[in-house]
This record gives C-alpha cells, sequence and structure tokens, in this order.
C-alpha cells in the first residue's frame, strides 16, 4: 500500500475521531486547522505512526491545538500592543507621497542610502556607520547634510538657488 493510500486511510478511519476529540479541548474555529495539521504530521511521520494509531494521532492532536492556541494568544497580545501604538500622521494627498518619493530620487544615492538606513529601517547613528563603513561622526554630519539636502527639494526657500543632488558615494563623507 502506498504511503498515500495509507494517510487516506488513516483520514478515513480516524478523522471524526481526532475531530471531536479537538472539539472537547480548543476552540471551535481552530477546530479544522488542528485536525488538518495533525494530519499533516502524520503524513510527514509516516514512520513513526504505530500500528494502533487513534491514541497518537490524539496526542499529536493534542499538541497542535496547544500550539494553535499559544499562537492565537500570541497573535491577539500583538492585536492589542498594536492598537495602542500611536498612529501613523496621515499624510494629506497622494501629491505629498509623490513629492516625497521625487525628493529621495533627486537626493544623491549615499544621502538617500544613509536618510533610509535611519528613517526606514530604523538604524542608530553607530549601526549605520557600521553598515555604510564609516565613523559615527561622520554619519552625523552626512546626515545633518542630507536632511538639509532633502528639506530644500521638498519646500525651497523663495529665490534660493536650485540644489544640486549630492553625487558622491556611500563611503564618502560628506
Amino acid at each position: 500500500m502506498s504511503s498515500e493510500d495509507e494517510i487516506d486511510r488513516l483520514w478515513r478511519e480516524h478523522a471524526p475521531a481526532v475531530h471531536r476529540y479537538s472539539r472537547r479541548r480548543f476552540p471551535a474555529d481552530t477546530i479544522d486547522e488542528i485536525v488538518a495539521e495533525t494530519f499533516c504530521v502524520a503524513w510527514r511521520r509516516q514512520d513513526d505512526v504505530p500500528a494502533d494509531p487513534l491514541p497518537w494521532l490524539l496526542g499529536v492532536s493534542r499538541r497542535v491545538g496547544a500550539n494553535v492556541v499559544r499562537g492565537e494568544r500570541r497573535r491577539r497580545s500583538l492585536l492589542e500592543r498594536l492598537a495602542r501604538q500611536p498612529q501613523p500622521a496621515t499624510v494629506e494627498s497622494d501629491d505629498a507621497i509623490q513629492a516625497v518619493a521625487d525628493a529621495l530620487r533627486a537626493l544623491g544615492e549615499a544621502d538617500r542610502e544613509l536618510l533610509t538606513l535611519i528613517a526606514w529601517d530604523g538604524l542608530t547613528h553607530a549601526q549605520a556607520a557600521q553598515a555604510l563603513g564609516c565613523s559615527p561622526g561622520a554619519v552625523k554630519v552626512r546626515l545633518h547634510r542630507a536632511r538639509r539636502r532633502l528639506a530644500l527639494l521638498l519646500d525651497p526657500a523663495p529665490g534660493a538657488p536650485t540644489l544640486v543632488p549630492c553625487t558622491s558615494t556611500p563611503g564618502d563623507v560628506a
């Protein structure tokens, strides 16, 4: 008998019992997932399935169910923590998003890399310095200059000269 035939037989003979067992122990919205995962484990561990498989399947179901319940608890906890987080400021329009994207593209590669490492990737000055292969002091200076260039691109002062993007490479000190 092939392994697929054996798993099909296990399913036909024991899925109702595994379902009943799981229904008594776990929340109703998790039962289908637990039963399915129980038989996935049986399929992966076919060599471990004993001659009398029901007790073994119920033990697998108990462990799978405990994992599912823990996972659900972690998801709820994460959602609660996220709900308590301050909401990000909303951008007023697609035009503002486009303006920022255009300004970032207009910056030199080194400025863009440094700004995104700090703002998007959340690196500290020391971490960004390590990533860029320079000192934290150089990062501080380069970041100040990059922010100034970005600000000028986003809101140029009336009559201000056109800003020329920085063309330094990531390893250069601006």
